[in-house]
């Protein structure tokens, strides 16, 4: 159903500071990033990616509307979303269902028990 982790997304609090850790101490190699509505860098870690966000206050304020994304999360790829989907909604799980033309992408958004914010999602040509 998964095919497997792909990013992790956090909210900081110093976009900059976070670039230096991340970039100059861990060394990690900053990748393109899309442009999108709110601030950040991204990172590859081997085979996830490291998203960081800006936060203003709070996490929300940031977030891309409707979605959750902005807020600290982790990201699954899959093939098919609406197996996933059809899943999480007979377990009674709140699934945001969305395009992001800008990307290229079909992304589902919902929290897990623990109130985690979990993405999947898919190419449009996949979904």
């Amino acid at each position: 159903m998964l095919e497997g982790m792909h990013h992790i997304s956090i909210s900081v609090d110093d976009l900059e500071e976070a670039r230096d850790f991340y970039a100059g101490l861990l060394e990690l190699a900053e990748i393109d990033r899309p442009n999108l509505p709110n601030p950040g860098y991204w990172f590859q870690a081997g085979a996830c990616q490291l998203h960081l966000t800006g936060r203003r206050g709070r996490a929300n304020e940031t977030s891309i509307p409707g979605t959750g994304a902005g807020e600290t999360h982790f990201a699954f790829a899959a093939f098919d979303l609406e197996p996933v989907k059809r899943r999480l909604e007979i377990a009674g799980v709140d699934v945001k269902d969305g395009i992001n033309a800008g990307l290229g992408l079909r992304q589902l958004f919902f929290r897990d028990p623990s109130d985690n914010l979990v993405e999947v999602f898919c190419t449009l040509e996949e979904s």
